[in-house]
């Protein structure tokens, strides 16, 4: 009989319902294959947390189901432990998953990923640490895997959580709308302990995977396990300029576009030269308004996965 330990975490919301349907069918088959199963789903993502950590040193592994929110709370939950972490790509983006080449709403194949990596030598990926740096709020700190939002992305991604759009064809939905009032936003940044700088941009995304909004590739070549952020910006764009960006991104095209660079970096922050309030989203979740910082966390993570070869650039040109 084998001596691991698998805990499940389904997401009983995610893609109306699916993820948490597709719980039962993944802990059938980790049963099957003798592997000990225990739930740790709940009603909320607090419920779940707690109830995982609470078993947490008894785990070989912690398998989430759902789409990337849950995937970074799987994240949130085993970062800098022995306890690897699974996915089983059950939401609207999976833009984790797709960073990884992970199968997308099939979970007899993510099982079967998952039983492979159990048998093999651990593979560990970075993280990151977005923590608030306001002086008027109380320290806060989460854990991301895939990226995080700070401009026009940001704006988009709210706009998408609220509406009704499944899939994530609501995040296209998102860009559509927000454009119709948006402009540039200013603001200050420290990239590694350097002085600041200051841009008005429309896009600041510090990516790890570079992957999102349903397979947007805004870093193409992003590493996850290479000890390193990606700061990705686009200035000098407006409305119309944005409406014919966007679709590049989809095919990773966009790296010539004048006003688009991409540099890498260990620690970021950023804040506004303006009274406004922005609040940053990190893997399609709300996180702390900024200012904020994002700190890499290298090797952070153990994921069931093996990593797939640096891809080539599909577009050739100046990415800085």
């Amino acid at each position: 009989m084998s001596r691991l330990r698998v805990g499940l975490l389904a997401n009983p919301t995610a893609a109306s319902g699916a993820a948490f349907r597709a719980g039962a069918q993944v802990a059938h088959v980790l049963r099957l294959a003798g592997i000990s199963v225990v739930d740790v789903s709940g009603p909320t993502a607090q419920v779940a947390r707690a109830r995982a950590i609470d078993v947490r040193d008894t785990l070989t592994a912690l398998v989430v189901i759902g789409g990337d929110g849950t995937v970074s709370l799987g994240a949130d939950i085993v970062a800098d432990s022995p306890v690897r972490l699974g996915v089983v790509a059950s939401g609207s983006g999976n833009d984790f998953a797709r960073a990884l080449d992970l199968p997308v709403n099939d979970p007899e194949s993510s099982v079967r990923v998952l039983l492979h990596a159990l048998s093999r030598p651990v593979v560990a990926i970075d993280a990151i640490a977005l923590s608030s740096i306001r002086e008027d709020a109380p320290p806060t700190r989460s854990i991301a895997l895939g990226n995080v939002s700070l401009g026009f992305d940001a704006l988009v991604n709210q706009r998408a959580n609220r509406g009704s759009h499944p899939g994530p064809g609501r995040y296209t939905l998102g860009v559509l709308q927000e454009l119709r009032r948006f402009s540039p936003l200013p603001y200050w940044m420290e990239v590694d302990g350097g002085p600041r700088e200051e841009l008005d941009a429309s896009l600041v995304t510090i990516a790890n995977t570079g992957v999102f909004g349903g397979g947007m590739r805004i870093v193409p070549d992003a590493r996850v396990d290479d000890g390193l952020l990606d700061l990705a910006t686009l200035t000098g764009l407006g409305r119309g300029g944005l409406v014919r960006f966007f679709p590049r991104v989809y095919r990773g095209t966009h790296l010539d576009v004048p006003g688009f660079s991409v540099r890498p970096a260990r620690r970021i922050r950023v804040g506004l030269r303006e009274d406004r309030e922005l609040r940053s989203y990190a893997d399609g979740e709300p996180r702390a308004l900024l200012p904020v910082e994002a700190e890499v966390l290298p090797g952070a993570v153990r994921i069931l996965a093996e990593l797939p070869d640096p891809a080539p650039l599909v577009a050739s040109g100046p990415s800085s």
